[in-house]
């Protein structure tokens, strides 16, 4: 099983990937005077972007079957394995340019993953539905987080300067980190009652606070992902927000669900990966944007 939820992971972890280089594409094609709900309305009527979105409902039934099959911190690391993809999709197809920060960045947000998913292999798998009450305080943390952080992303986007414009763009991804560290939790309560319960998953699914939660919590930070997508590139902000959603996700793991840390190397390994994740996303935030004088002419 561990071997099944670790190639669904993966395969959720690269669908997600494409979806954002799609929205991405479309983002930056719709105007930029629209937000919130606007904008998603607008991007509605583009093919691609609701292909994106397709992918993205794609990866979402990956992660919450992988969820039911591979402990916590396996799946909410490897998931972050195709974010370097966007690093070649964004250089060939969006005309994006990577300082080397940035580039080391990326890579160190996904080598935390596998790190991290190496020492956790032996982890157990723990399946405890969690009550509406605490379903409801997971969902209000992230959320206020959320507010929190896209409010000082607000705040430097509207702030001269080129560097200031792209810090808010991955404190954005940031923000959507956190919503989707909480939609993570409530992906794999909908799982695990799948999992325990079979096709009667369904009536215990419905009636949880997490599932409709779940919907606010994902159209708030599709709405949040369209700008920070207008201010960074798609491999940095996609690279902060997995990091921060997998460490929230895996925190969860360790504190809601009492999974077990392991012992010996595996707990080096399963530390070492957090740490790496983590400077990989402080490296996003600090980088420069490098200007098409710098970078040379566009592929071709």
């Amino acid at each position: 099983m561990l071997l099944v939820g670790s190639l669904l992971a993966l395969v959720s972890g690269m669908f997600n990937a494409g979806a954002a280089w799609l929205e991405k594409r479309e983002g930056m094609r719709t105007a930029a005077g629209r937000r919130g709900l606007r904008l998603l309305a607008a991007l509605a009527r583009r093919p691609a972007w609701l292909v994106a979105m397709v992918l993205s409902a794609l990866a979402w039934v990956g992660e919450a079957a992988s969820l039911a099959l591979a402990p916590v911190p396996v799946v909410a690391t490897l998931r972050n394995a195709g974010r370097g993809l966007l690093v070649v999709g964004g250089g060939r197809w969006l005309e994006e340019r990577f300082s080397p920060i940035e580039v080391a960045g990326v890579a160190l947000a996904s080598a935390g993953g596998a790190i991290t998913a190496i020492g956790a292999a032996h982890s157990a798998i723990v399946r405890k539905p969690l009550s509406n009450w605490t379903e409801l305080a997971v969902g209000a943390s992230c959320m206020l987080a959320a507010g929190l952080v896209a409010a000082l992303s607000a705040r430097l986007a509207t702030t001269p300067g080129e560097r200031r414009r792209k810090a808010a763009g991955v404190a954005t991804g940031v923000a959507v980190g956190l919503l989707f560290a909480g939609t993570g939790v409530f992906t794999k309560e909908i799982g695990d009652r799948f999992a325990i319960y079979g096709v009667g998953g369904l009536t215990a699914v419905l009636p949880s606070a997490g599932l409709w939660l779940m919907v606010v919590m994902s159209v708030w930070a599709q709405s949040l992902l369209q700008q920070a997508f207008r201010h960074a590139n798609a491999a940095s902000v996609s690279a902060a927000n997995a990091s921060v959603a997998s460490l929230g996700l895996i925190g969860a793991g360790f504190v809601l669900y009492r999974e077990h840390l392991p012992g010996g190397a595996g707990a080096v390994l399963l530390v070492g990966g957090v740490v790496v994740c983590i400077a990989g996303t402080v490296l996003l935030l600090a980088s420069r944007p490098v200007s098409v004088a710098e970078a040379g002419p566009g592929p071709a």
